[in-house]
Formats: C-alpha cells, sequence, structure tokens
C-alpha cells in the first residue's frame, strides 16, 4: 500500500545555539546568528536583530490543544531529540510512516533576509556544513538542500559545488529576489546550469524572501495577520516562477527543476490559466518572449516544476490541471503546524479518492526520484 513508507519532501530540523557562532570566523564573527535568553524564553539575533525563537517544541500539540495554548517562545533544552539529533530523527519519523526526508532548515530560512549580502553568505555556508554533517548520519535517509544565496550568481555557484561535493542533495535560493534582480535576468544563467551540470535541483521555500529581515512575533494588526495566511503564502512564488517560465528559463535549460515548497497547491490552476491566457489573448509587448508554436508558459510548469503540500485537500482534487507527477508530500516535521505525528492519517485522508498508484507517486516515488532515495532498499 503508498501509505506505508512516506517521503517527505520538506522536513526540518532545530539549529543548536552555537551552530554559527562556533563555525563563523573572521570577519563575520561578530555578527553571527546567535541566541539571547530572555525572561519568557530563547530568542535568536541575526546581526543584532531579533528574529524567532525555537521551534521544534510542540510538534503534534495542534491535534490536543487550543489554538490559544500554543507557543511562539521557547527554550532550547524544551526542543524534542528528533529536530536536533540525526539517530532520533530517523526513529521518530519511522513511527510516522516516514522512512526518508529531504530536510530543511528553521531559523536559517530567516538567513535569506540578511540586507549585507557577505554576511548573508556566510551564514549559508554555516549552516550548509552543519546540515551535510547531519545528513552524514544515514544519507539513504536523510538529503539536505544547501542554502544559496544567489546575490552573486559565481559565488552561488561555487556553493552550490561545495554543498554537492559535501552530499547535500539540491540547493534553495530566494523565493523574493530584489525588485531589480528578478530571475527574468541573464544573470542567473549560470545558476540554472549549475543546477542541471550538479544535478541539484532548486527549490523555493516559504519566508525566503530577501527583503524580509525578520518575524515580527507581536504581528499588531489584523493586516498583518491576514498577510501571514494568504499574500504571503502563494504570492511570491507565483511571481518567481512565472519571471523564469515567461523568460525562457526552462526553454534554454530544458533539465531543469524548480519547485515550490510549502506554498500548497491550489494556486496552480489559476496560475497555470493566466499564464496561457495572458500569452494568447492579450496585446503582445515588444520585449515578451516567444516559445516554439505551439507551446504554452503552462507546459514549462508541468515539465520543469514541482511542488510540495502539506495539507491542501482542495489543491489535491485539481491535479489532473498541473499533473500528478508533479506533486510531493511534505511533513513539516518537527514546527508546529507538522503533520507528525498523525501523517499516516492525515494524508490518509486527504488522498482518499486518490486512485493507489497516483497516491504512490504523491507520497513517494515523486519525491525519491528527484532527490535520488532507494526507497525499495529502505523499505526491504
Amino acid at each position: 500500500m503508498p501509505l506505508e513508507a512516506l517521503v517527505s519532501s520538506d522536513s526540518h530540523i532545530v539549529e543548536p545555539p552555537d551552530l554559527w557562532t562556533s563555525r563563523m570566523r573572521g570577519d563575520f564573527a561578530e555578527r553571527a546568528p546567535r541566541v539571547v535568553s530572555e525572561e519568557t524564553g530563547d530568542w535568536w539575533y541575526i546581526d543584532g536583530k531579533r528574529s524567532m525563537s525555537f521551534l521544534g517544541v510542540q510538534t503534534g500539540d495542534r491535534f490536543e490543544k487550543d489554538a490559544r495554548e500554543l507557543v511562539i517562545e521557547a527554550r532550547w533544552e524544551d526542543v524534542r531529540a528528533g529536530a536536533r539529533d540525526p539517530r532520533a530523527f530517523i526513529e521518530e519519523n519511522e513511527g510516522d510512516g516516514v522512512v526518508a526526508s529531504v530536510i530543511y532548515p528553521s531559523e536559517a530560512l530567516l538567513a535569506y533576509a540578511i540586507p549585507d549580502t557577505g554576511l548573508c553568505s556566510a551564514t549559508m555556508a554555516a549552516y550548509n556544513d552543519f546540515i551535510a554533517e547531519f545528513c552524514s548520519e544515514d544519507p539513504a535517509r536523510l538529503k539536505g538542500i544547501a542554502l544559496v544565496n544567489v546575490d552573486d550568481p559565481a559565488a552561488a555557484v561555487q556553493e552550490m559545488q561545495r554543498g554537492r561535493d559535501a552530499g547535500l542533495a539540491g540547493a534553495m535560493i530566494t523565493v523574493l529576489p530584489p525588485a531589480e534582480e528578478a530571475y527574468d535576468q541573464p544573470r542567473y544563467e549560470p545558476v540554472w546550469a549549475a543546477s542541471v551540470d550538479l544535478d541539484m535541483p532548486i527549490s523555493m521555500h516559504v519566508a525566503t524572501g530577501r527583503q524580509f529581515a525578520s518575524v515580527d512575533v507581536d504581528q499588531p494588526s489584523v493586516r498583518e495577520v491576514s498577510e501571514a495566511a494568504f499574500y504571503l503564502q502563494d504570492h511570491f512564488i507565483r511571481k518567481s516562477l512565472g519571471e523564469m517560465i515567461f523568460s525562457g528559463v526552462f526553454e534554454r535549460h530544458p533539465k531543469l527543476r524548480v519547485g515550490s515548497v510549502e506554498h500548497e497547491v491550489c494556486w496552480l490552476p489559476f496560475f497555470l490559466s493566466q499564464m496561457d491566457y495572458t500569452y494568447t489573448e492579450r496585446p503582445l509587448r515588444g520585449d515578451w518572449h516567444r516559445f516554439a508554436p505551439g507551446v504554452l508558459p503552462s507546459d514549462f510548469f508541468r515539465s520543469n516544476c514541482f511542488v510540495s503540500f502539506q495539507e491542501d485537500a482542495v489543491g489535491i482534487r485539481t491535479r489532473d490541471i498541473f499533473g500528478v507527477h508533479t506533486l510531493m508530500w511534505g511533513s513539516d516535521y518537527p514546527h508546529t503546524e507538522s503533520t507528525f505525528p498523525r501523517s499516516r492519517e492525515i494524508v490518509g485522508k486527504i488522498l482518499a479518492d486518490v486512485p493507489e498508484d497516483e497516491q504512490a507517486l504523491i507520497v513517494r516515488d515523486n519525491a525519491a526520484k528527484l532527490y535520488g532515495f532507494d526507497v525499495e532498499a529502505l523499505t526491504a
């Protein structure tokens, strides 16, 4: 049965307090992300600016508690073992039916918003060293994603190569580059080419916009809550993928794979239809790229893009529009909104009306193929 062995395309670790202070040297050592213990919890500070507290302390609590009981402040010692120890990570996830995981960061997601590009890159390099060591516990089950700062494309390619040499399976770039450096620009051609040459799929995870410096824990206004729930969820990924598609990136790099992580999927049908409508029905601007006759923008999404979802039952019902081969499930372990420890149950309900062969693709085979997991060996 497909749900007996799950592969999570989006799981996380929780970074230890000394990750950056113990690894970053030279000019950036004094500005390395660090933890400050405050009255109600431990908080990360990035270049002197308050970021967020520790995650991984209430995994599964949402199933047992009212939302008003969930916390946003915690101590490092309260972080569950599986979020910080690779062997415990593997054992806990196996208990949830997850035999292999693609691993993203927690605090380091916000490294993309560090304004100083040198500090941004140094922070990411230190994390990449850490996650490579973490995943070396069992490379067959744990595949880490390298964080890459594309402000300098040549340096980004070097970091991708370094990550691949260390055993990392993919590269993550900002979901929202600066407006003047959008992904339709030729400057990124070396990054796209390196992704193909190194066999490192590129992903764009929620909360990695280059222009946001921190999380505002207080969220004093309804507008900010609304943005967190809707605007930030899929707006930026649509913008970035659209820029890549319309500028012919996938036409020039037909083997390039680029994906959306933790933005869910129900936005896809409208996104694809509007791209095609714009391309075919609106007046042509002089600088618009044109594809080969009969080729539509949506075709490049289906051939080159992938999407990782968590609990989007509505989006799953529209999978025929964007292709079941693009879909990958992720548990988001060990974050508060994770499906752990009820992943089998939740995925089972979401995919109840989906044929078993498609279920297998969504919860296991698509991610296994993209990132090189040998599921047969893991489940033998």
